[in-house]
Protein backbone atom coordinates (compact mmCIF):
# COMPACT_ATOMS: atom_id res chain seq x y z
CA UNK A 1 0.00 0.00 0.00
CA UNK A 2 1.41 3.36 -1.34
CA UNK A 3 -1.08 5.27 1.07
CA UNK A 4 -2.11 5.19 4.65
CA UNK A 5 -5.35 5.73 3.36
CA UNK A 6 -5.67 2.93 1.15
CA UNK A 7 -6.55 0.45 3.98
CA UNK A 8 -10.16 2.12 3.83
CA UNK A 9 -11.06 1.31 0.43
CA UNK A 10 -14.18 -0.55 -0.36
CA UNK A 11 -13.09 -3.28 -3.23
CA UNK A 12 -14.52 -6.62 -4.58
CA UNK A 13 -13.19 -9.62 -3.37
CA UNK A 14 -13.13 -12.37 -5.51
CA UNK A 15 -13.28 -15.58 -3.52
CA UNK A 16 -14.19 -18.00 -6.25
CA UNK A 17 -12.56 -16.46 -9.01
CA UNK A 18 -13.82 -18.49 -11.76
CA UNK A 19 -17.13 -17.68 -11.15
CA UNK A 20 -17.21 -14.23 -9.60
CA UNK A 21 -16.73 -11.82 -12.04
CA UNK A 22 -18.84 -8.91 -11.13
CA UNK A 23 -17.43 -8.39 -7.41
CA UNK A 24 -20.40 -8.86 -5.64
CA UNK A 25 -18.89 -8.95 -2.10
CA UNK A 26 -16.40 -6.63 -1.04
CA UNK A 27 -13.93 -6.80 1.67
CA UNK A 28 -16.23 -4.56 3.27
CA UNK A 29 -18.78 -7.50 3.27
CA UNK A 30 -16.01 -10.27 4.18
CA UNK A 31 -15.15 -8.22 7.40
CA UNK A 32 -18.81 -7.12 8.40
CA UNK A 33 -19.55 -10.88 8.27
CA UNK A 34 -16.46 -12.17 10.26
CA UNK A 35 -16.89 -9.62 12.54
CA UNK A 36 -20.83 -10.81 12.97
CA UNK A 37 -19.87 -14.26 14.31
CA UNK A 38 -17.32 -13.01 16.29
CA UNK A 39 -20.12 -10.91 17.75
CA UNK A 40 -22.45 -13.68 18.08
CA UNK A 41 -20.24 -16.17 19.22
CA UNK A 42 -18.85 -13.69 22.27
CA UNK A 43 -22.58 -13.20 23.52
CA UNK A 44 -24.11 -16.33 22.30
CA UNK A 45 -21.73 -19.76 22.97
CA UNK A 46 -19.07 -18.00 25.60
CA UNK A 47 -22.03 -17.68 28.41
CA UNK A 48 -22.34 -21.45 28.23
CA UNK A 49 -19.22 -21.99 29.06
CA UNK A 50 -19.45 -19.65 32.62
CA UNK A 51 -18.50 -21.06 35.59
CA UNK A 52 -19.06 -20.41 39.90
CA UNK A 53 -15.50 -20.09 39.59
CA UNK A 54 -14.92 -17.81 37.25
CA UNK A 55 -12.27 -18.15 34.48
CA UNK A 56 -10.17 -14.99 33.12
CA UNK A 57 -11.91 -14.32 30.29
CA UNK A 58 -15.51 -14.51 31.89
CA UNK A 59 -13.88 -12.16 34.66
CA UNK A 60 -13.21 -10.09 31.86
CA UNK A 61 -17.10 -10.21 29.63
CA UNK A 62 -18.57 -9.86 33.43
CA UNK A 63 -16.91 -6.30 33.89
CA UNK A 64 -17.62 -5.38 31.11
CA UNK A 65 -20.74 -6.14 31.28
CA UNK A 66 -21.27 -4.45 34.78
CA UNK A 67 -19.50 -1.53 33.45
CA UNK A 68 -22.04 -0.77 30.55
CA UNK A 69 -24.75 -1.95 32.77
CA UNK A 70 -23.80 0.70 35.41
CA UNK A 71 -22.83 3.07 33.13
CA UNK A 72 -26.51 3.21 31.99
CA UNK A 73 -28.06 3.08 35.73
CA UNK A 74 -26.45 6.13 36.36
CA UNK A 75 -27.21 8.80 33.06
CA UNK A 76 -30.99 7.16 32.94
CA UNK A 77 -31.64 5.61 36.09
CA UNK A 78 -33.61 2.70 36.22
CA UNK A 79 -36.06 3.34 33.32
CA UNK A 80 -33.59 3.03 31.29
CA UNK A 81 -32.60 -0.51 32.10
CA UNK A 82 -34.80 -2.23 29.52
CA UNK A 83 -32.86 -0.38 26.89
CA UNK A 84 -29.73 -1.91 28.32
CA UNK A 85 -29.46 -5.12 26.15
CA UNK A 86 -29.55 -2.93 22.68
CA UNK A 87 -26.94 -0.03 24.01
CA UNK A 88 -24.65 -3.48 25.46
CA UNK A 89 -25.17 -5.14 22.29
CA UNK A 90 -23.89 -1.87 20.19
CA UNK A 91 -21.02 -1.61 22.69
CA UNK A 92 -19.78 -4.87 21.99
CA UNK A 93 -19.96 -4.87 18.24
CA UNK A 94 -18.41 -1.91 17.76
CA UNK A 95 -15.33 -3.08 20.19
CA UNK A 96 -15.10 -6.36 18.78
CA UNK A 97 -14.64 -4.35 15.15
CA UNK A 98 -12.41 -1.67 16.71
CA UNK A 99 -9.90 -4.18 18.36
CA UNK A 100 -10.46 -6.82 15.18
CA UNK A 101 -9.42 -4.27 12.80
CA UNK A 102 -6.09 -3.68 14.31
CA UNK A 103 -4.66 -7.01 12.98
CA UNK A 104 -2.49 -7.11 10.01
CA UNK A 105 -4.67 -6.96 6.81
CA UNK A 106 -7.99 -6.43 8.24
CA UNK A 107 -10.71 -3.63 7.54
CA UNK A 108 -11.47 -1.27 9.76
CA UNK A 109 -15.77 -1.43 9.34
CA UNK A 110 -15.87 1.49 12.32
CA UNK A 111 -13.73 3.55 9.22
CA UNK A 112 -16.60 3.57 6.98
CA UNK A 113 -18.68 6.79 7.40
CA UNK A 114 -21.59 5.70 5.86
CA UNK A 115 -21.66 2.16 8.08
CA UNK A 116 -21.11 4.55 11.81
CA UNK A 117 -23.84 7.09 10.20
CA UNK A 118 -26.76 4.75 9.88
CA UNK A 119 -25.64 3.30 13.12
CA UNK A 120 -26.11 6.70 14.63
CA UNK A 121 -28.92 7.78 12.62
CA UNK A 122 -30.78 4.98 13.72
CA UNK A 123 -30.82 5.29 17.25
CA UNK A 124 -31.51 8.82 17.07
CA UNK A 125 -34.82 8.30 15.49
CA UNK A 126 -35.41 5.61 17.99
CA UNK A 127 -34.59 7.91 20.67
CA UNK A 128 -36.87 11.01 19.29
CA UNK A 129 -39.80 8.20 18.27
CA UNK A 130 -39.42 7.15 21.74
CA UNK A 131 -39.53 10.30 23.54
CA UNK A 132 -42.62 11.50 21.30
CA UNK A 133 -44.39 8.24 22.64
CA UNK A 134 -43.46 8.39 26.49
CA UNK A 135 -43.85 12.87 26.41
CA UNK A 136 -46.02 13.27 24.04
CA UNK A 137 -45.64 17.01 22.60
CA UNK A 138 -44.13 17.39 25.71
CA UNK A 139 -41.29 15.91 24.61
CA UNK A 140 -40.13 19.26 23.14
CA UNK A 141 -39.59 20.92 26.81
CA UNK A 142 -35.66 19.18 25.69
CA UNK A 143 -35.57 22.59 23.63
CA UNK A 144 -37.10 24.86 26.03
CA UNK A 145 -35.33 26.26 29.13
CA UNK A 146 -37.89 27.50 31.61
CA UNK A 147 -35.04 28.38 34.00
CA UNK A 148 -34.07 31.37 31.95
CA UNK A 149 -35.83 35.08 30.88
CA UNK A 150 -37.86 34.70 28.06
CA UNK A 151 -35.30 36.39 25.78
CA UNK A 152 -33.04 33.66 26.24
CA UNK A 153 -35.03 31.13 25.74
CA UNK A 154 -36.21 32.31 21.90
CA UNK A 155 -33.05 33.25 21.29
CA UNK A 156 -31.73 29.36 22.94
CA UNK A 157 -34.43 27.22 20.99
CA UNK A 158 -33.31 27.36 17.29
CA UNK A 159 -29.75 26.95 18.74
CA UNK A 160 -31.06 23.91 21.00
CA UNK A 161 -32.94 22.11 18.03
CA UNK A 162 -29.99 22.57 15.60
CA UNK A 163 -27.68 20.63 18.41
CA UNK A 164 -30.33 18.17 18.29
CA UNK A 165 -30.22 17.84 14.40
CA UNK A 166 -26.36 17.45 14.58
CA UNK A 167 -26.32 14.61 16.79
CA UNK A 168 -26.01 11.82 14.05
CA UNK A 169 -23.16 13.80 12.76
CA UNK A 170 -21.30 14.19 16.15
CA UNK A 171 -21.75 10.58 17.03
CA UNK A 172 -20.63 8.98 13.78
CA UNK A 173 -17.89 11.93 12.62
CA UNK A 174 -16.30 11.44 16.06
CA UNK A 175 -16.22 7.49 15.94
CA UNK A 176 -15.28 7.30 11.97
CA UNK A 177 -12.59 9.85 12.41
CA UNK A 178 -10.87 8.51 15.87
CA UNK A 179 -10.64 5.73 13.90
CA UNK A 180 -8.96 6.54 10.40
CA UNK A 181 -6.68 9.04 11.95
CA UNK A 182 -5.23 6.38 14.26
CA UNK A 183 -5.12 3.31 11.47
CA UNK A 184 -3.16 5.84 9.60
CA UNK A 185 -0.75 6.77 12.12
CA UNK A 186 0.11 3.44 12.65
CA UNK A 187 0.07 3.02 8.72
CA UNK A 188 2.61 5.82 8.72
CA UNK A 189 4.82 4.63 11.72
CA UNK A 190 4.91 1.46 10.70
CA UNK A 191 6.63 2.22 7.30
CA UNK A 192 9.04 4.66 8.84
CA UNK A 193 9.92 1.43 11.12
CA UNK A 194 10.10 -0.83 8.07
CA UNK A 195 13.02 1.54 6.25
CA UNK A 196 15.11 2.14 9.01
CA UNK A 197 15.22 -1.38 10.22
CA UNK A 198 19.11 -2.04 9.88
CA UNK A 199 20.34 -5.57 8.56
CA UNK A 200 22.09 -6.32 11.50
CA UNK A 201 19.91 -5.73 15.09
CA UNK A 202 21.03 -2.88 17.19
CA UNK A 203 19.69 -0.91 20.43
CA UNK A 204 17.68 1.38 17.35
CA UNK A 205 15.91 -1.46 16.33
CA UNK A 206 14.71 -2.16 19.56
CA UNK A 207 13.71 1.24 20.24
CA UNK A 208 11.17 1.14 17.19
CA UNK A 209 9.91 -1.55 17.60
CA UNK A 210 8.70 -0.73 21.04
CA UNK A 211 7.66 2.47 19.94
CA UNK A 212 5.36 0.75 17.27
CA UNK A 213 4.46 -1.42 20.53
CA UNK A 214 3.44 1.61 22.45
CA UNK A 215 1.42 2.60 19.22
CA UNK A 216 0.09 -0.27 18.99
CA UNK A 217 -1.16 0.08 22.47
CA UNK A 218 -2.79 3.22 22.10
CA UNK A 219 -4.85 2.25 19.51
CA UNK A 220 -5.94 -0.60 21.72
CA UNK A 221 -6.85 2.26 24.20
CA UNK A 222 -8.71 4.52 21.96
CA UNK A 223 -10.53 1.38 20.69
CA UNK A 224 -12.24 0.51 24.10
CA UNK A 225 -12.45 4.57 24.61
CA UNK A 226 -14.53 5.14 21.10
CA UNK A 227 -16.64 2.49 21.88
CA UNK A 228 -17.30 3.33 25.23
CA UNK A 229 -17.67 6.98 23.89
CA UNK A 230 -20.15 6.49 21.86
CA UNK A 231 -22.14 4.42 24.46
CA UNK A 232 -22.21 6.97 26.83
CA UNK A 233 -23.60 9.30 24.92
CA UNK A 234 -26.49 6.80 23.82
CA UNK A 235 -27.17 6.65 27.53
CA UNK A 236 -27.38 10.67 27.37
CA UNK A 237 -29.16 10.88 24.67
CA UNK A 238 -31.83 8.06 26.15
CA UNK A 239 -31.58 9.49 29.22
CA UNK A 240 -33.07 12.87 27.23
CA UNK A 241 -36.31 10.66 25.80
CA UNK A 242 -37.27 10.08 29.28
CA UNK A 243 -36.58 13.10 30.85
CA UNK A 244 -36.90 15.93 28.53
CA UNK A 245 -37.86 18.57 30.89
CA UNK A 246 -34.81 20.84 32.30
Amino acid sequence: MFSPLEQFYVIPVKIFSAYDNFGFISNFDLHYVIFFFIFMFFLLITPYYFSVIPSIPQLIIEDIYFFILGTVEQQVTFKGVRFFPLIFFNFIFILITNIFSLLPFSFTVTAQFLTVFILAFGFNILFFLLGLQLNGFGFFYLFYRADLSLGLRLLLVPIEIFSYSLRTISLSVRLFANMMAGHSLMHIITSFVIILLTPVPTVFDAFLILLLLAIFTLELGVAFLQAFIFTILLSIYLNDAFNPRH
